[in-house]
């Protein structure tokens, strides 16, 4: 019994195995490339990996889709220019809304011969072309300085938009569709392609996309990714030093050092590739060292409103991104928040049973 249930089970990973393998050599994919928030160095790097080994694998196709605020490494010089001479067909898509691409990402979206954009996505904010700089306006074969001033703000996508955006699928398999018919330069070579099948199902003919893969970054990528959010790199720093306070006062054994290192690690990320103001960086740690001051007093008075006032004032204006990078209004509040409740309810009780 169990050498027959042992030979069902291997069988079955045969096919398993086995049937991915075959699909992949009777029908190319199209690949979708995701990548979300600010564009730093190891995420441009992480879509230019994929698009090459997209291309190694045999994909018909590449879509990069955008949810992005904008550029903040030059390193989207390189991507972009690797968009322009791709290895295989590549197409960008701002989707699913409420995606956006300001700044270098619709730099990005538009640097692609074919442009897609979902309905009710953002897109503007196009110079400069990383955040926190001056400069970098390009004029993109497609558009023309008169359109380009349409990008002096930022607008909803309503519409296709001649030179600009070409379709607006709402979501990831319409995106694939919508690439059936159109025409990409490839190493001097031109390919137009068919990403739209006719199959039969149960006697009816129906029309359905080539095969779709997906390309994700990995966890300790996304991980650290999670820190390019202003609100996030803020949250991340006061919570590392409010836990730092927290080990130095409760003298434990040693697990809230490691939380605090881990939180400062993220906020270190976030910092390092964030374009940031130092005076609103000083705001941040003056509003810490406020609130430390009046725990060591014993009680919660003046010096704690003066320093959630100052760790505001620090988590509105400590990156220098805007009116691409921004941080958001209610993470900050909520963050200032939770680290005044930490101070005034968690740290005087475990201190009092610790002790």
């Amino acid at each position: 019994m169990f050498r027959r249930f042992s030979s069902v089970l291997l069988l079955l990973a045969a096919l398993v195995v086995a049937m991915p393998v075959a699909a992949q050599e009777d029908e190319p994919s199209v690949d979708i490339i995701e990548i979300k928030g600010p564009l730093d160095g190891l995420g441009i790097g992480y879509v230019m990996d994929e698009i090459e080994a997209s291309a190694q694998d045999g994909a018909m196709a590449v879509i990069i889709q955008i949810d992005s605020p904008g550029a903040i490494s030059t390193e989207i010089d390189d991507l972009i220019g690797l968009i322009r001479n791709p290895p295989l067909p590549v197409a960008t898509w701002v989707g699913p809304a409420p995606a956006r691409a300001y700044g270098g990402a619709l730099q990005l979206l538009l640097a692609a011969p074919v442009r897609l954009a979902a309905l009710g996505s953002e897109v503007g904010y196009l110079s400069p072309r990383v955040a926190g700089t001056r400069g970098g306006l390009e004029v993109h074969a497609g558009y023309t300085l008169e359109d380009i001033e349409t990008f002096e703000g930022s607008f909803e996508v309503s519409a296709p938009l001649p030179g600009l955006i070409d379709a607006t699928p709402p979501a990831d398999r319409q995106a694939v569709a919508a690439l059936d018919g159109s025409s990409f330069t490839v190493g001097g070579e031109l390919i137009t392609l068919s990403t739209l099948r006719e199959v039969e199902v149960d006697g009816e003919t129906i029309t359905t996309t080539v095969p779709v893969r997906f390309r994700q970054p990995g966890v300790l990528t996304r991980t650290a990714r999670t820190a390019l959010a202003p609100e996030a790199a803020f949250f991340f720093l006061i919570a590392g030093l409010a836990v730092a306070v927290f080990e130095f006062y409760a003298v434990g054994p040693g697990v809230a050092a490691g939380v605090a290192g881990a939180s400062l690690l993220m906020a270190g990320y976030g910092l390092v590739n964030l374009p940031l103001r130092w005076w609103g960086l000083l705001l941040v740690l003056a509003g810490v060292w406020l609130f430390t001051v009046d725990y060591q007093r014993g009680r919660f008075r003046v010096l704690s409103v003066v320093g959630a006032l100052a760790l505001l004032g620090g988590g509105f204006t400590f990156t220098d991104g805007a009116p691409q990078i921004v941080p958001n209004a209610w993470g900050v509040v909520f963050a200032v928040i939770g680290f005044w409740l930490f101070y005034q309810f968690a740290m005087p009780t475990v201190a009092r049973a610790r002790f």
